[in-house]
């Protein structure tokens, strides 16, 4: 269910530039005008600019610069989503959200910003989070073991590129949780879980997607609008209803019925490839022949097919990991 300033905000953008009356947003929304002029004014403290004038209402005259929980909030579409929140600008989406996770917030939460100070990616490397990108931890409680829940990293990049896909972007996915744009990636998700021996408690799916290039942004790394013109705020609200519809169908028939989907986009299949553990280990060498239902990645070898439940893949014909 939106907020009552993202409801207030969509009537203003529908408007298209021009006048929406004080009364008209009232009993659309069913609430007083004080009301009404109350949220306006949070909206102006957050930089909506929100003119208005006597007998004609409001008009957005501008929004705000940056990625913010509202501007996220009123582009989604499923009701998946049950609350949004979070600034401009936050040590680390993850960090708050679990915090979230921890006081008893419900399935479907999500932490939103447009910059991170603090952000994270897999095996403790620092996730550059600069502005210009769209930065989002969601939670999850699913009726499944901790066993059962390291396929939720390829549920979640899988989500997040059947939407881009749709809209026009290119991508394919490196397991087990990367999304690329050609041999670049484009997109990364993070799994934090809390559970007990038997199951999961909740689940922090932290992802982060490169919108804009940037200053603080590596040179080998690819932005959406290279293909996508597309804001922060729009391609967020995109990935989160992606997520939605791929966890729904997770939750009904695990990623077994997923992964055939998984692997039209993967980008892995029939390449040479390493495979390392977190002490750099090797674990498999070999050809990527796809991912199976329990999510782990198909390694052909001299010794046979190996399946792979988790490490970091480096492909033998881009010099290293990716």
């Amino acid at each position: 269910m939106r907020s009552r300033r993202a409801e207030v905000v969509a009537m203003l953008a529908a408007a298209d530039g021009g006048f929406v009356s004080g009364e008209r947003i009232a009993g659309a929304l069913g609430i007083s005008r004080t009301a009404v002029a109350k949220n306006v004014e949070a909206l102006r403290s957050l930089g909506y600019g929100i003119e208005s004038a006597t007998r004609r209402g409001y008009r957005l005259a501008s929004l705000p610069d940056g990625l913010l929980p509202v501007e996220v909030e009123r582009r989604l579409s499923d009701p998946f989503w049950s609350r949004v929140e979070g600034a401009a600008v936050t040590g680390s989406t993850n960090d708050d959200c679990r915090r979230l996770a921890s006081s008893g917030a419900p399935e479907g939460t999500v932490v939103v910003a447009g910059e991170q100070t603090a952000g994270r990616g897999r095996m403790g490397r620092q996730w550059l989070s600069p502005r210009g990108g769209a930065y989002f931890s969601v939670l999850l409680r699913p009726s499944i073991s901790p066993t059962d829940a390291p396929p939720l990293a390829l549920v979640c990049s899988l989500g997040i590129a059947s939407a881009l896909h749709a809209a026009g972007a290119p991508v394919m996915l490196k397991w087990p949780n990367d999304v690329y744009l050609g041999m670049r990636k484009v997109a990364g998700v993070l799994l934090e879980m809390s559970a007990e021996p038997d199951r999961v408690e909740w689940i922090v799916a932290g992802c982060g997607i490169n919108v804009r290039r940037s200053s603080g942004l590596a040179l080998d790394v690819a932005t959406l609008d290279e293909v996508l013109p597309a804001s922060p705020a729009e391609v967020a609200a995109l990935a989160l209803d992606g997520i939605a519809g791929v966890y729904r169908e997770f939750v009904r028939a695990g990623f077994a019925g997923l992964a055939e989907r998984y692997g039209r986009f993967h980008l892995l299949t029939g390449r040479e490839v390493t495979v390392r553990d977190a002490t750099g280990a090797v674990v498999a060498r070999g050809e990527a022949t796809g991912v199976d239902g329990a999510g782990r990645l198909l390694v052909r070898t001299d010794s046979g097919v190996i399946p792979v439940t988790a490490g970091e893949v480096t492909l033998a014909d881009a010099g290293g990991a990716a």
